[in-house]
């Protein structure tokens, strides 16, 4: 009897080391989950700052801004075609010193966000004070050049629209 007594405690004692181990991997997993969420805090909440915005709040490249309020202008007119898209890109390429090619995917992120807009004026203000603000004076006023040529290239029905978009932005950026 005491042997089985005896065998029943060796098995008890093992019992309880082994559910003492699975609480203690479960700890350290858990622990490895905690550590995995902190290091992606930072990401999660420049994620959450940028979902409780919309439109142009999103832009936080000086270059997408310019396209954005480029493509804006010929947009005052009407929905530009390729041929106009492909001037807009060129000239942006000059502006910027970058590969046509790349000048078009800002193109392409300005015209999205550009679009998802009823009226591009609205956009010229937040767009204008970021721009000033990261890019100075004689930046904007390179980029005043594109928009009044791009505005003035664009056919469409909206002249007078497209002279106050540019007017405007010339306006808020202390160029006229």
């Amino acid at each position: 009897m005491h042997i089985i007594l005896g065998l029943l405690s060796v098995l008890g004692a093992i019992g309880v080391v082994i559910w003492r181990i699975h609480a203690a991997s479960q700890a350290a997993r858990e622990i490895v989950d905690a550590a995995g969420e902190f290091a992606n805090l930072p990401r999660k909440m420049r994620f959450r700052h940028k979902a409780g915005k919309r439109g142009v709040d999103v832009i936080d490249d000086p270059r997408e801004a310019a396209a954005a309020l480029v493509y804006g202008a010929a947009r005052t007119k009407g929905d530009p075609g390729p041929e106009d898209k492909a001037m807009m890109a060129r000239r942006l390429a000059e502006l910027f010193e970058l590969p046509e090619a790349e000048a078009s995917e800002f193109l392409a992120r300005g015209a999205w966000h550009m679009g998802a807009l009823n009226d591009p004026i609205n956009a010229v203000n937040k767009l204008a004070d970021r721009l000033l603000r990261e890019v100075g004076r004689e930046a904007c006023a390179s980029l005043l050049a594109v928009m009044t040529e791009t505005a003035d290239a664009v056919a469409g029905p909206g002249a007078e629209q497209a002279r106050y978009y540019t007017r405007k932005f010339a306006e808020r950026t202390g160029l006229r």
